[in-house]
C-alpha cells in the first residue's frame, strides 16, 4: 500500500509543473518565420504629389499665349511673366504629402524569405474622368435693357439680359491619374523578448501625377482676326475687316501635365505583437530622397520641363496595424 501511495505522489509531482507551465512559453510564435505573410493597414501622411484637387490648377498650362511653366503662388515682385521661383511651393513636389498620422493610405503587404529578411509592397492609383461639355447659346427676346450695354447678349461679359434664356456653360474635360508604388526589404533584430521586433531596411519608391485635358468642339468664346481677301492678297491691298470668329479654329484643343517622382530612402522600426499574429507598429524614415520631374505641354507647343531634388531627414512617421499568418 506504501508502495503504491510513493508511486502516485512521485507522478502528481512530475505532472503539476509540466501542466503549471505558462502557454506563452510553449508554441506560440511572435516574432516572423520564413514564408509567412503579413499585411499592414498604413496610417500616416499621403504619399501622392500634392493635393490631388489642385493637379487641374498646377499642371496645365495656360493656353492663351503667356509663358508655359508654374503659375500658382507667384507674384508681380516675382516677375510673374518669367519666373518661377519656387516649384515645392508652387505644386507641392516635396517628398510626402502633409496629413495627419490618423489618415488611412493604403495596405502593405511582406514576404519573409527567411526569419529575419522580408520583401514589402506597397502602391495605390486614383483616376478621375470628367467628360467634356459643348457650350450652349441662349436665346434673346430683347425684353429688358441691361444697366450696363444695349438689350439682349453682351459679348464683353457673355452674359444675357433678364427675360432671354441663359447660355449652358462649356465643360472641359479632363483624365486626372495619380499613382504611387513602392518596393523595399527590412532586417529583423533579435531580442530577448520575442514580442518586439525591431527592424531596419531600404526602399525605392515611385510616383506620378497627370492631367490631360482637352476644350470642347465649341466653348462660345471668339477672338477678333484682321483677314485679307483672296482677290488682293498679292499686292497686299483689299478689304481688311475684323470678325468675332469661334476661337476653336486657331487654339490647340489638347494640353496636358504630368510630374514623375524617382526616390527612396531608409526605413526605421519596431513591431510589438499583441497576441499571435496581429501586430502594431511605427516606422520612420531617418532619410529620404526625391528626383522629380515636371513636363508640361501644349498640342503643337515644345515642351517644358523643370526638375527637383529632395532631401528629408528624420520625418514622415508611419503607424501600422498588422496581420501575420
Amino acid at each position: 500500500m506504501l508502495k503504491k501511495l510513493s508511486i502516485l505522489l512521485l507522478t502528481i509531482f512530475m505532472v503539476v509543473p509540466a501542466m503549471a507551465q505558462p502557454e506563452e512559453s510553449c508554441e506560440c510564435m511572435f516574432a516572423p518565420r520564413a514564408g509567412q505573410w503579413e499585411f499592414d493597414l498604413v496610417m500616416g501622411q499621403n504619399q501622392f504629389f500634392g493635393n490631388e484637387a489642385r493637379l487641374s490648377t498646377t499642371l496645365l498650362p495656360n493656353s492663351y499665349g503667356e509663358a508655359i511653366g508654374s503659375t500658382i503662388g507667384k507674384s508681380v515682385e516675382d516677375d510673374a511673366a518669367y519666373v518661377t521661383t519656387d516649384l515645392t511651393r508652387t505644386i507641392n513636389i516635396g517628398f510626402l504629402n502633409t496629413n495627419n498620422l490618423a489618415n488611412m493610405i493604403g495596405v502593405q503587404a511582406r514576404y519573409f524569405i527567411t526569419n529575419r529578411i522580408d520583401l514589402n509592397f506597397m502602391g495605390a492609383y486614383n483616376v478621375n474622368i470628367q467628360p467634356g461639355k459643348d457650350y450652349v447659346e441662349g436665346t434673346i427676346f430683347g425684353m429688358a435693357h441691361s444697366n450696363t450695354s444695349n438689350v439682349g447678349f453682351h459679348p464683353e461679359t457673355g452674359t444675357y439680359d433678364v427675360g432671354d434664356i441663359f447660355a449652358h456653360k462649356a465643360i472641359l474635360a479632363s483624365v486626372q491619374n495619380a499613382a504611387i508604388g513602392q518596393l523595399g526589404s527590412n532586417y529583423y533584430f533579435t531580442v530577448p523578448n520575442e514580442r518586439i521586433n525591431p527592424y531596419i531596411g531600404v526602399y525605392g519608391q515611385v510616383k506620378w501625377a497627370r492631367i490631360n485635358a482637352y476644350y470642347p468642339a465649341y466653348t462660345g468664346q471668339t477672338v477678333t482676326v484682321d483677314e485679307i481677301s483672296d482677290e488682293n492678297a498679292k499686292d497686299g491691298s483689299g478689304d481688311q475687316y475684323g470678325d468675332n470668329l469661334p476661337i476653336e479654329l486657331y487654339r490647340e484643343f489638347g494640353r496636358a501635365g504630368q510630374m514623375l517622382g524617382f526616390g527612396g530612402g531608409i526605413a526605421f522600426g519596431v513591431q510589438y505583437s499583441l497576441m499571435e499574429g496581429l501586430i502594431l507598429g511605427l516606422e520612420f524614415s531617418p532619410v529620404l530622397y526625391q528626383y522629380t520631374l515636371l513636363h508640361l505641354q501644349i498640342n503643337g507647343q515644345t515642351p517644358y520641363y523643370a526638375s527637383n531634388h529632395n532631401v528629408s531627414v528624420f520625418k514622415y512617421p508611419q503607424l501600422k496595424l498588422g496581420f501575420r499568418f
